[in-house]
C-alpha cells in the first residue's frame, strides 16, 4: 500500500460518505470536503451533484485553488447558481448532505462555531456558523475534525451553532426538527457515528496506527465502544494519484499546518 498523509486519508473517508445520486454542499474554508466531493465524483459517485460555495455546480478544476470559493472552481462547471438559491434548494428538501467543521463538537453531534465560554462574555469569540443553524435542521451532516482532542470533542458544547441530536434520544424530533442530523464524524484519529437509540457518539473504526486508548484519551466524554472495532480502509493508489495530480500545492494539507 502506498504511503499517504492523514489529510489524504480523511479526504477519502469523507468521500465515502457520498452516494451516487447525492446532492452535496461543501461550505467555505473546507479543503478536505472539497477534495472529498471531487474524489467521489471521479471514483464512485459519478451521478452526484456537487454544490460548491464558488456558486457553481459540478466544477471540474484542473488544479484546486487555495480558496474553496476560488475562481478556478468555476472551470468546466455545469452551471452557475447564487448561494442564496442553493440555500433555497436545501429548504425545499432538494439537497442531501453537507460537510461541517466546528471548534467544538459534543457527544450528541451538536456543533459550536460561535463562542468558547459564556456567550455574553466569551473567552473566545468565534466567526459564527453562517447558515449552519439553518442547514443542520434540514440536511444530513458529516462533521470533520482535523485535530481530535478533548478541547474539540467535549461533553457539551458551550453554544449550539449547528443542531445535532440536542440532548440525545428523540430530543431532536421533540424540538420539531424531524429531518437530517449528523451521520458521521471523521477525525485525524478515527471515524465515529451515533448509536441509534441514545444518539450518543460511537466509535466505528480506528485509523491505521491509532490505538483505542489514544482515542479515549483525546475524547472529552465517554465514547461508546462496540465489541469489534474495524481499521479504517486506507486510500487506494488511484485515489492518491488523483489527489496529488489535482492538488500539487498541497491545499488538502492546509488544516494540518
Amino acid at each position: 500500500m502506498a504511503e499517504y498523509t492523514t489529510a489524504e486519508l480523511m479526504a477519502v473517508c469523507l468521500a465515502r460518505e457520498i452516494s451516487d445520486g447525492d446532492r452535496v454542499l461543501q461550505g467555505l474554508y473546507s479543503p478536505l470536503p472539497m477534495m472529498a466531493c471531487l474524489l467521489a465524483k471521479r471514483f464512485h459517485a459519478p451521478n452526484m451533484t456537487y454544490f460548491n460555495t464558488a456558486d457553481v455546480i459540478d466544477p471540474e478544476p484542473k488544479k484546486v485553488p487555495f480558496s474553496t470559493a476560488g475562481p478556478a472552481l468555476q472551470e468546466r462547471a455545469v452551471t452557475y447558481i447564487p448561494l442564496w438559491q442553493t440555500f433555497d434548494l436545501a429548504q425545499r428538501g432538494e439537497l442531501d448532505l453537507i460537510f461541517l467543521g466546528a471548534a467544538q463538537v459534543d457527544k450528541h453531534g451538536n456543533t459550536n462555531l460561535s463562542a468558547i465560554g459564556p456567550y455574553e462574555k466569551p473567552k473566545v469569540r468565534l466567526p459564527g456558523g453562517a447558515a449552519s443553524a439553518h442547514l443542520c435542521a434540514i440536511m444530513d451532516t458529516v462533521i470533520w475534525i482535523p485535530r481530535h482532542n478533548n478541547r474539540v470533542l467535549v461533553e457539551k458544547v458551550d453554544f449550539i451553532t449547528g443542531q445535532g441530536y440536542l440532548s440525545g434520544g428523540d430530543a431532536r424530533e421533540k424540538a420539531g426538527i424531524p429531518k437530517g442530523g449528523p451521520r458521521k464524524v471523521v477525525t485525524n484519529l478515527c471515524i465515529m457515528d451515533f448509536e441509534p437509540e441514545t444518539k450518543a457518539m460511537r466509535l466505528v473504526s480506528l485509523h491505521p496506527g491509532v490505538s483505542l486508548e489514544q482515542v479515549k484519551e483525546a475524547t472529552g466524554f465517554e465514547l461508546i465502544i462496540p465489541s469489534e472495532v474495524k481499521e479504517t480502509e486506507p486510500p487506494s493508489p488511484e485515489e492518491l494519484e488523483f489527489m496529488r495530480e489535482i492538488d500539487p500545492k498541497g491545499v488538502r494539507e492546509l488544516e494540518f499546518h
